[in-house]
């Protein structure tokens, strides 16, 4: 990974050893073709395209992740000199870990954290922050649904959390001046759902779900856009994804999906890259197992 300054790196190793961070529906929805049909419509108007094509992710000055962070600790992956930049829990009730990734950027922002809280409670005490939701996870503690979400305190896009949305509802989030900046997908009564945060920024997203991996790639491919989240879910034997994409002026972008933290580690490196999106779950032949689902930058503008 890019060097962090020596005092957060020596912080972050002291947390290391001292164990408390351990590295690591069926619905109508917007058919493949309706989407495509979005797309060559905004190619066709250079203004509109301008408009977004002028968004670019800048690296960070450096960055660093982790997993097997234990609920009670998450506080300590707030550091001096770091933003938190996403949560990502995986497992249920006793075995319940996070992962995370925190920026080091130069900004007056604020990284705040909620963590475990119920649906009918994320709007007041979102409220309460004063500050804007930037990532979204949820897991089941006592078979009860909650969520956890990372938020900024500072200059920013208007931010409004939904729940329980399928796969039609997510779509119908996105329009020109609304983005999803993150989203979660979680299982009720066998039942995919989805929450998500949108900001109040030029869009458009593009979502594409309940897809193979084989067709998320060349759907990215194909169509000049860049993963901005990929969520996955499992149905029987079958894997699906869901992706939020946009038109980002991003050299080279990677996407990989099961990998275990070594591996990922091993992927950050050949790949000269940084973490921009990173999700976690737990590995459906090994229940002790974590696996990750993760979209990466290059380190280099």
């Amino acid at each position: 990974m890019k060097k962090i300054s020596q005092e957060i790196f020596l912080k972050w190793m002291i947390s290391v050893l001292i164990g408390i961070i351990t590295t690591g529906c069926s619905a109508e929805i917007n058919s493949k073709k309706e989407i495509l049909e979005v797309i060559k419509n905004i190619d066709k108007n250079g203004s509109e395209r301008n408009e977004f094509m002028k968004f670019s992710r800048k690296p960070p000055a450096s960055w660093f992740w982790s997993h097997d962070i234990d609920p009670d600790h998450i506080h300590d992956v707030v550091m001096p000199g770091m933003h938190l930049m996403r949560l990502s829990v995986y497992g249920n009730d006793k075995r319940r870990r996070f992962a995370s990734i925190s920026y080091a950027e130069e900004s007056a922002i604020e990284s705040l954290y909620l963590q475990d809280i119920a649906v009918t409670e994320l709007d007041d005490n979102i409220a309460r922050t004063g500050a804007r939701p930037i990532s979204i996870t949820g897991s089941e503690i006592k078979d009860q649904l909650r969520f956890s979400l990372v938020l900024h305190k500072g200059s920013g896009p208007k931010t409004t959390v939904y729940t329980g949305l399928n796969e039609a509802g997510l779509n119908q989030l996105i329009s020109a001046q609304h983005r999803i900046s993150d989203f979660t997908v979680y299982v009720v009564d066998g039942i995919p759902q989805y929450a998500a945060i949108v900001e109040e920024r030029p869009g458009p997203s593009f979502v594409l779900a309940r897809v193979s991996a084989a067709e998320l790639e060349v759907y990215l491919r194909d169509n000049n856009l860049t993963p901005i989240r990929v969520r996955s879910f499992s149905e029987g034997d079958i894997r699906y994804f869901t992706v939020v994409a946009e038109r980002i002026d991003v050299a080279d972008w990677h996407w990989y999906d099961n990998l275990d933290s070594d591996t990922l580690a091993q992927k950050l490196d050949a790949n000269d890259a940084y973490p921009f999106d990173l999700d976690s779950y737990r590995s459906e032949d090994d229940v002790h197992a974590v696996r990750f689902t993760v979209i990466m930058y290059p380190n280099h503008d």
